[in-house]
């Protein structure tokens, strides 16, 4: 065990106090139990106390980076309570979690609940103007409205592009609508076949500076990671999310990210874990490899 650990603690990762406090911590973790449009397999509401609970028994030490990325500090705030039946309001609660976070000089680390949190997350880096948003998603979310819902996981990436540019890595589902709907704005998609078929050859110099990353769990392939609402064949391999991770964020300013779309399947903790995981070696590479990280 690690001497920054305190069992029982409750927060993510463990931490003890030192190494968790609001206002010197590298990281803030807002966990957000939001779900009002699940359409296939419910449950994401849990996902962030499920991911919480899971980081208690995640390896400070990363072998990879060489590394205790949680020794730069980890503050796990309170959850983000939805307002039932008004998603805009709910979404304003979390750009203020999220302002909150940044101006705390913490970079802001949103868990879902479902996708639709991460609109109120980018929201609260209005004043970047050139911030670009990277979607890790099996689905492409560009419905302009999915069950009479402008605010619904299927939604996601065309509110954002009402607002910012972004591109999409891992899809390998979608509407004929939402194809033809991103090749008339010039979206960038990168296919999930494309990249397994040779992950080292995508091009990803397109991406500028300023990044904010939202990372849906459903990237990944259902045999890595399958407590997701729509699971999806053919996804990404751990590895090749983490080394698109690395490439997506070495040399750039990383504002925040989330991870969303957790569902939490009882008696199967293996993919709450993972999550965990990967919410952790993404901070440890945002340490290591981006612009100002100072690793």
């Amino acid at each position: 065990m690690s001497d920054i650990e305190c069992p029982g603690a409750g927060n993510f990762l463990g931490l003890c106090a030192s190494h968790s406090s609001p206002g010197g911590s590298r990281f803030s973790v807002i966990p957000v139990p939001y779900e009002a449009t699940s359409t296939y397999v419910a449950g994401s509401r849990r996902g962030p106390r499920a991911i919480i609970e899971a980081s208690a028994a995640v390896e400070l030490y990363d072998h990879d980076l060489d590394m205790e990325p949680a020794r730069e500090g980890v503050h796990t705030a309170p959850e983000v309570e939805p307002v039932s039946g008004d998603p805009e309001a709910t979404l304003a609660r979390v750009e203020g979690a999220v302002k909150e976070a940044v101006a705390s000089g913490a970079v802001p680390v949103v868990l879902g609940g479902e996708h639709t949190v991460s609109v109120g997350a980018i929201r609260a880096f209005a004043s970047e103007e050139d911030l670009f948003v990277v979607s890790f998603d099996a689905h492409a979310d560009l419905r302009d409205s999915y069950g009479g819902r402008r605010f619904s996981h299927a939604c996601f990436l065309r509110r954002i592009l009402e607002t910012r540019p972004a591109a999409a890595i891992g899809v390998r589902s979608l509407s004929r609508e939402e194809h033809d709907f991103a090749v008339s704005e010039g979206l960038k998609m990168i296919y999930a076949e494309r990249i397994r078929a040779d992950a080292a050859g995508v091009d990803l110099d397109f991406i500028p500076r300023n990044i904010y990353i939202s990372l849906d769990l459903d990237v990944l392939d259902p045999s890595v990671m399958p407590s997701t609402g729509t699971p999806e064949p053919g996804g990404l391999g751990w590895y090749d999310l983490i080394h698109l991770l690395k490439r997506v964020i070495s040399g750039r300013r990383v504002v925040g990210f989330d991870v969303v779309e957790l569902c939490p399947q009882p008696g199967n903790a293996a993919p709450d874990f993972t999550a965990a995981k990967l919410i952790y070696k993404t901070m440890g590479t945002i340490i290591r490899y981006s612009a100002d990280g100072g690793g």
